[in-house]
């Protein structure tokens, strides 16, 4: 079997970094959406969104803006997977790793201070780890079966990884540096 990992060409790493903007740009833009939408003057930057002011008025709008952004994530993963099924398009794969990375790193960081499905899972009374464990689960077994329809290697995905982890850095430090994109 030839070295999957020979097809996998400049398009492939260039679609990288896009897929990180486009993935981090449309999770916080989706939470201000819906924030917006239900009423509330809402900030948003790179890496956050939030309430300008004051609180929710229901717990209702609470979860709906906080769950806002993984839907959005999740629709991209879910249109990424059928692109390869379908199409084996190779393009679609970093939308879908970054997918998995992102939620995959909400998971982590909720050790610190819980995160979007998180927060969700103790709105319902569920726990914590409960959602967002079920979320990394299933998106992880997206993007492994992604990788395996794709014949991508695992010295691809570890590049990838790598790659993940450096542009999500640069949004995170570039974050309070460009400051709010939309909002006071």
């Amino acid at each position: 079997m030839p070295d999957s990992a020979s097809k996998v060409d400049l398009r492939f790493w260039l679609t990288v970094p896009l897929a990180g903007i486009i993935t981090w740009t449309i999770h916080e833009l989706a939470h201000y959406l819906i924030g917006s939408l239900l009423g509330y003057e809402m900030w948003v930057s790179l890496n956050q969104a939030g309430l300008i002011h004051g609180e929710y008025a229901t717990i209702g709008h609470r979860l709906m803006v906080d769950m806002a952004g993984p839907w959005t994530t999740y629709l991209q993963a879910i249109v990424s997977m059928l692109l390869i099924y379908r199409l084996k398009w190779r393009a679609a794969y970093p939308f879908l790793f970054f997918a998995w990375y992102m939620r995959s790193l909400a998971l982590g960081m909720s050790f610190i201070m819980p995160n979007d499905e998180a927060r969700v899972s103790l709105e319902l009374g569920l726990p914590m780890w409960l959602l967002p464990l079920f979320v990394v689960a299933v998106l992880s077994g997206m993007t492994f079966w992604s990788s395996k329809k794709l014949q991508l290697t695992w010295k691809t995905n570890a590049i990838l990884y790598v790659a993940a982890s450096i542009i999500t850095a640069l949004i995170v430090f570039l974050d309070p540096r460009v400051g709010r994109i939309l909002g006071a």
